[in-house]
């Protein structure tokens, strides 16, 4: 039978991908030794279908759109394929065949090259001795086969195996050009590249549990979730918002900040209304509205009251054609963008899509900006979405002092303990006593 009737191979892998139409070419795929087949489309497939039997089968329903979360299958079309590769050496130790698997979708181009470059970064990652799934009762996931027993998927029981691994983790560039090698027109779409960076900087997550755990997919769920309230011109459900100090507070989050942020912020000014990232530059040059890189503490200008560290602040960019009305000026923007924090939560359960946001002091009270899910507009002409605006005249910016090491910058007027002073008082003596 010619090569060109046979799906395509990924280099090292016995691993194939390829369309739909694959299937109606069962003896072509019992000849290249597949055992597994994955299948990445939204089709309820016929109990008993004669395409496939004598395979085993994982169905992973889900549409070729931007929107669709291929990330929450990964643990296990990972785990399917990986039994799938080692199926008859770990059947039968003195077998020298290799089993192999294919993955396709409608047209083998987005959604199957996305579970394998997912599969190829994850196998790059794991120890040389990877433990391997025991072939166990039917998962929960659609697995089925129409002989022999069937795999499942997320099972825990394991024996070692040894198997030949990439010299290094692989990135999703990496992974992609090796499946580009034996079939050029793989091309995940957009959403699905920015979940495949997402599972990159997550460290790949093995089971589910460590997956759906992790900060950064939570936030990325809040977002989805927030997205689809404000579809329906809805104010979040106050369990899907999340409010960074409270996430930062209890750690478990090894990624760099930059690229936990990269994952978490909504953006409605696009047409699609997809999740972006406004603070996708690593420019060292500050963007509008943000603040110097170095460590500052917004303080309510009234009460001093601490507001925010720089830490949770939204950077953002003015459009690169500006509307005219819009002032051009150099000035700093007028408002300082924040992420959620806890001292809103108050205001925001109240259900508003849009609203005021008052000094969480409560002897204070002052009204220092505002808010709107839907999104705000700065004063250089850029969007965040959502919007928690607050007005640059209503806070003071200051580098915070530390504790025991007398006045810090910007704070001249305090003495050694960081005691406010009055007016014409200096600080007397070398140790800061009054």
């Amino acid at each position: 039978m010619g090569t060109s009737m046979l799906p395509s191979k990924c280099p090292g892998y016995n691993i194939y991908v390829d369309g739909f139409q694959a299937l109606r070419r069962p003896e072509a795929l019992q000849g290249s030794n597949i055992t597994h087949v994955v299948s990445a489309i939204d089709w309820k497939f016929p109990q008993g279908w004669a395409p496939l039997r004598g395979f085993q089968h994982l169905r992973i329903p889900l549409d070729d759109v931007y929107d669709s979360n291929i990330l929450e299958y990964f643990p296990r079309s990972n785990a399917f394929i990986h039994e799938g590769l080692n199926y008859w050496s770990r059947a039968s130790p003195n077998n020298a065949r290799e089993s192999g698997v294919l993955v396709h979708c409608a047209m083998g181009v987005s959604r199957s090259a996305t579970i394998v470059v997912a599969y190829l970064m994850w196998v790059s990652r794991q120890p040389r001795s990877i433990q391997q799934p025991q072939t166990t009762s039917q998962s929960h996931s659609e697995t089925s086969t129409s002989s022999g027993p069937s795999t499942d998927a997320d099972t825990e029981d394991a024996t070692p195996e040894m198997v030949s691994l990439p010299p290094s983790p692989l990135t999703v560039e990496a992974a992609l050009a090796l499946l580009r090698e034996a079939r050029p027109q793989v091309e995940p779409n957009s959403g699905f590249m920015k979940q495949l960076r997402m599972y990159e900087a997550m460290g790949c997550p093995t089971t589910q549990e460590q997956l759906e755990s992790h900060k950064t997919y939570r936030r990325w769920m809040n977002s989805r979730n927030i997205m689809d309230a404000l579809s329906s011109n809805r104010a979040p459900e106050m369990a899907d918002i999340s409010f960074r100090d409270e996430e930062d507070d209890d750690g478990g989050d090894d990624l760099k900040p930059d690229i936990g942020e990269k994952v978490t912020n909504l953006s409605l000014a696009s047409t699609d209304a997809e999740i972006t990232d406004p603070d996708i530059s690593s420019s060292s040059v500050p963007e509008a509205g943000s603040l110097p890189r170095a460590e500052v503490e917004l303080k309510c200008r009234k009460c001093r009251r601490l507001i925010a560290k720089s830490n949770f602040v939204v950077p953002h960019k003015p459009p690169p054609h500006r509307d005219p009305s819009v002032d051009n000026s150099t000035e700093p923007c007028a408002h300082i963008f924040l992420h959620p924090l806890s001292w809103m939560r108050e205001t925001l359960a109240q259900g508003g899509l849009d609203g005021r946001l008052s000094c969480p002091n409560p002897k204070c009270g002052a009204n220092i900006g505002k808010f709107a899910w839907q999104g705000l507009r700065c004063s250089c002409g850029g969007w965040v979405t959502p919007g928690f605006g607050i007005a640059r005249s209503k806070v003071d910016e200051a580098r915070p002092t530390k504790r025991g090491t007398g006045a810090g910058a910007g704070n001249t007027a305090r003495g050694g303990n960081a005691i406010r002073l009055p007016p014409g008082m200096r600080k007397m003596g070398g140790n800061g006593n009054l």
